[in-house]
């Protein structure tokens, strides 16, 4: 979801005064402390959003919370509160109970030492895909497919919301625009069983339909060729995040789900005979508030998924697992994640190690953690303009490939949507970026691994369940 309010917001530091009222004396209510006097105090900043009617307070340390004039509601550090009285503001001037602001003054004492702040590099892309055809808030999400025999031509598949999905070399043209209705999440799989024959696969959830498209993907052109028989259609108000899943325990094919209003539900994919694709349900639960960033990790039969506004979460991912989480991997306190959190992809390195990479919207940047394990935090980037190519802000989806694509990716590929792709200084529809895996790699604090031949078709159990 884009944080549109970004366009609205009026970025005041030390005074906040809302534009409907700005006069007349202040008189501070009992009980009650101004936010601005306190921001200037703490070093923080504080942004005015006048549509909502709220305010966006930054401290210094990176911690975030969100106030509303009228409510006792709030969201501080990545949680949710209720505080003792709702939030005023009197003369253009927003006060917060005392003893909220003793809260949001212990937050801000919190990583104080430098070595707490969090670690962020700088990274270019060198290639950029063609815009797509619909305009605003349109493309969404991409999957890197790797070619079987000329990794070369490879292709970038990505959803354009406006209606349709699309198909790049990694040069960035668009080779197939296939109009099949509001897509918004797009995921891939190798060796699918179809009329006794292995396939490769992309799926995507359809809104147009509410349903999830299955798409056979050719493997000399990467041509997508929708392979459903009988529409599958989600049980959920609205389809929105989307993951497939290959069970390296069953073999078995799994499309994953998310809603708008966080419901997940899990679909067994097969042939029904005919020639085409069925799915069934097999499970469903939800989650507390809306969620669209999801990836499965065949390897160790887990599923990452990014409540939005809250935190990124671990699931079993097969079928009869737990309803509730392994494990909560982050939050979006606006440190390492601001909200929203968004796309989430997996780079797969040797024996079993590689990273989890998540798009923290709210600023624009790029999380890192470990794959194995506990999901350890590593570190932070940004996609700075090279002289050829703009950089990404306010990302969506996000893909990632740790196999040599030829020249111009010799040791993998991330691709992230881009918010506001520019031309010369001219603002185009939006489009996908294109970073070779080692500027990331060697640009860590810490460098990462490069694994360039770990093959996607050829991934092991490592799952202990």
């Amino acid at each position: 979801m884009k944080s549109t309010k970004l366009a609205l917001l009026a970025i005041l530091t030390g005074v906040l005064v809302s534009p409907e009222l700005t006069h007349a004396a202040d008189i501070q209510p009992s009980g009650y402390a101004p936010i601005r006097t306190q921001a200037d105090k703490m070093g923080a900043t504080i942004t005015w959003d006048s549509d909502d009617h709220s305010v966006l307070v930054k401290l210094k340390n990176g911690i975030v919370g969100t106030f509303t004039v009228g409510e006792k509601q709030y969201r501080l550090a990545g949680l949710s509160g209720k505080a003792d009285r709702e939030i005023k503001i009197v003369n253009g001037n927003v006060y917060l109970p005392t003893k909220l602001l003793t809260a949001l003054e212990a937050e801000n004492n919190k990583y104080a030492d430098p070595k707490d702040a969090v670690p962020t590099y700088k990274v270019i892309p060198s290639a950029e895909t063609e815009a797509v055809e619909d305009g605003e808030d349109a493309a969404d999400d991409p999957a890197i497919w790797l070619n079987p025999v000329d990794p070369e031509k490879s292709r970038i598949l990505a959803t354009n919301k406006g209606g349709g999905i699309l198909v790049y070399d990694l040069e960035g043209k668009q080779l197939q625009n296939m109009k099949v209705g509001k897509m918004n999440n797009v995921d891939l799989r190798y060796g699918f069983t179809l009329g006794g024959k292995k396939i490769d696969i992309a799926g995507a959830t359809n809104r147009t339909n509410n349903t999830i498209d299955i798409f056979a993907i050719d493997g000399a052109s990467g041509k997508l060729t929708n392979v459903v028989g009988k529409p599958i259609k989600a049980s959920m108000k609205e389809v929105y995040g989307f993951s497939l899943y290959h069970s390296l325990k069953t073999d078995k094919f799994y499309a994953l789900v998310l809603g708008k209003e966080g419901e997940f539900e899990q679909y067994e994919l097969t042939d029904d005979g005919s020639g085409k694709i069925a799915g069934k349900l097999v499970r469903q639960f939800k989650l507390n508030t809306q969620s669209e960033g999801m990836v499965a990790d065949d390897e160790y039969g887990t599923i990452y998924i990014a409540e939005e506004d809250y935190a990124i979460w671990k699931y079993s991912a097969e079928p009869d697992g737990p309803s509730e989480p392994l494990r909560r991997v982050d939050i979006a306190d606006g440190r390492r994640l601001h909200d929203d959190i968004e796309g989430l992809t997996l780079y797969y390195g040797k024996d079993g190690k590689g990273y989890l990479m998540a798009s923290s919207q709210g600023n624009s940047s790029y999380a890192i953690y470990e794959r194995q394990g506990d999901n350890a935090y590593i570190s932070n980037f940004t996609i700075s303009a090279s002289p050829t190519v703009d950089g990404t802000s306010v990302t969506d989806g996000i893909d990632v490939l740790g196999y040599g694509l030829g020249k111009n990716f010799p040791h993998g590929i991330f691709v992230a949507q881009d918010d506001e792709n520019l031309q010369n200084g001219k603002k185009l529809n939006q489009n996908f970026k294109m970073v070779p895996w080692e500027r990331i790699a060697t640009g860590a604090p810490t460098p990462l691994t490069i694994d360039d031949g770990i093959n996607p078709r050829e991934l092991v159990n490592r799952s202990t369940q």
